[in-house]
């Protein structure tokens, strides 16, 4: 394994719209955020129709830069009909984290591999039926989460503040995750560089927000809030330029942070 590479990487999952995919893609980024390290997450679909391809890009830097990078780091390959293209996007020396079914004939040979059969670990762990598509998605959080060193602790906290409204899918989700948790310590052995250790004093007093967020705490509130990342939806440069139109604070930092109280993140 050649040197390290901590706290410094771009993640993308290339998953289905309409599959809950942005859920599981929400707690990996809150798990990473409440580890002390920034975050800038982008939704990127070509349409917002079920069952079409959706990419969901994650960088993550201890500068909190938040531009987009044209090669990712890390690639979660969870659709078929996109496989061969994605594969393209990864930088030599990164990792694929793919469904085991997926076929690696003429596939790369500068990344490294970990195939894991998310649809059969799907049905045969999680037992309902109804929620098994979505959760099925939870199972590659836990995937990461082992091979980028996530403290379970992170994805508990990450979990409890997604579905802070709704208590009861708490359980099911962590679940879920840890099957893929348990999934990535009984069959791999790490072979790839990257890594997440926990930072302190970069993030704090900063919250972790989307631009519909930002933008209806501003029509509520009349006040500016501090933000951490990038949207995952509507633009935070486009919340705040409409927040700016209504109040008198400036819109200059937005890309790194309005500061001020924050909530616990």
């Amino acid at each position: 394994m050649t040197d390290q590479i901590i706290n410094d990487l771009t993640i993308q999952a290339a998953t289905v719209n309409g599959s809950g995919s942005q859920t599981a893609n929400l707690i990996l980024t809150r798990a990473i955020f409440h580890m002390g390290i920034p975050v800038a997450p982008k939704n990127v679909f070509p349409s917002n129709i079920e069952g079409l391809p959706t990419w969901y890009q994650l960088r993550v830097t201890p500068q909190g830069h938040m531009a987009r990078r044209d090669q990712v780091d890390i690639l979660i390959a969870f659709n078929v009909a996109t496989w061969r293209q994605d594969l393209q996007t990864v930088r030599p020396g990164g990792v694929v984290v793919h469904e085991e079914a997926f076929s690696r004939a003429d596939a790369r040979a500068d990344v490294t591999y970990y195939p894991v059969p998310f649809s059969k670990l799907a049905k045969s762990k999680i037992q309902n039926d109804t929620l098994r598509k979505q959760l099925a998605n939870m199972i590659y959080v836990g995937v990461v989460a082992g091979l980028l060193g996530i403290p379970w602790e992170a994805l508990d906290h990450a979990v409890k503040r997604q579905f802070l409204t709704k208590p009861k899918a708490v359980q099911v989700n962590l679940d879920a995750i840890k099957v893929g948790f348990d999934y990535w310590q009984d069959n791999f052995s790490k072979t790839d560089p990257y890594r997440l250790e926990p930072m302190t004093g970069v993030v704090d007093g900063k919250v972790l927000v989307e631009g519909n967020q930002a933008d209806r705490h501003c029509a509520k509130t009349s006040s500016p809030i501090p933000i951490a990342s990038a949207s995952t939806r509507r633009p935070v440069r486009s919340a705040l330029r409409s927040c700016r139109r209504k109040t008198s604070w400036p819109l200059s930092g937005w890309r790194s942070a309005l500061v001020g109280p924050a909530p616990e993140r």
